[in-house]
């Protein structure tokens, strides 16, 4: 920190000094530096990586206008880019999660509507395993923006608070909704296992059986799209939802005795080369 505010000082000297050399008459200062001075300054070091340094400049531009939104935006990705570089699980890294949090939701407060912001508290507040607030800004962001995504991501919001009907209710108007979603085998996933948490083992069966159709026929069809990196994203996760629910399945099976069934679906997670 002291390292930082020797470059806001070196930079408030530069500022208002000007350049050329030392005359007889002395140059006296009378303006202050504004907040957009602090702000450039605070936006090139935050593209330089440089965090610590950003961080102060930036607040500082912040400070002196509450409603200026640009040091505000840049102090959100300069302490969650600063959170990403730090160990994980450590306190270093909670500790810039929460300030990063912090402002994404001032940033909200300012007018931001934006859903990569309500994406990105929503991803913070997984990692700081505080559920409830995965609930608030994944359901603003599902009821700003409506798309499948958006729902997919408030619906396993619900399961991490154990909001099983809430997460059936959604998950079955959303496979209603977007018929052909990438989502689908993810939506089929939330509900069977949502179904089992609550008893109803027959409707999970039924969900998850439908899941695993829903999710073959989803690999066939981007196996033959080609390859890139958007498609092997798709494949991963679609395939970690087949394999999901045919865990779900396979534990099914084992508590009602159905040994057919079992053989299936141990021989289909073998095909996806899960042997655990």
């Amino acid at each position: 920190m002291k390292q930082a505010w020797g470059l806001v000082l070196g930079i408030l000297v530069l500022l208002l000094s000007g350049c050329g050399t030392a005359v007889e008459t002395p140059r006296t200062v009378t303006a202050p530096v504004g907040r957009d001075d602090w702000y450039r300054a605070g936006h090139q070091y935050y593209l330089e990586s440089k965090y610590d340094s950003a961080v102060v400049l930036l607040q500082r531009a912040q400070k002196m206008d509450s409603t200026y939104m640009d040091p505000v935006r840049d102090l959100a990705q300069a302490e969650y880019e600063w959170a990403m570089q730090s160990p994980e699980k450590s306190r270093e890294r909670a500790g810039h999660l929460r300030a990063a949090r912090t402002y994404f939701v001032r940033l909200e407060q300012l007018g931001e509507r934006a859903s990569e912001i309500y994406e990105r508290l929503c991803e913070i507040s997984i990692t700081l395993n505080d559920d409830r607030s995965f609930v608030r800004y994944a359901k603003k962001n599902a009821d700003i923006y409506p798309y499948d995504r958006q729902l997919f991501n408030l619906a396993r919001a619900y399961f991490e608070v154990e909001d099983f009907q809430s997460v059936i209710k959604s998950a079955k108007e959303s496979l209603e909704r977007f018929k052909g979603s990438p989502y689908t085998s993810s939506f089929y996933r939330l509900l069977g296992r949502s179904y089992m948490k609550i008893g109803r083992d027959q409707t999970a069966e039924k969900s998850l059986a439908a899941g695993v159709r829903e999710a073959d026929a989803r690999l066939a069809e981007l196996r033959k799209q080609g390859s890139s990196t958007l498609l092997a994203d798709q494949i991963r996760r679609t395939r970690d939802d087949k394999i999901n629910m045919l865990l779900a399945l396979k534990q099914l099976h084992t508590t009602y005795k159905a040994d057919d069934k079992l053989r299936q679906v141990e021989r289909q997670l073998k095909e996806e080369g899960y042997d655990k």
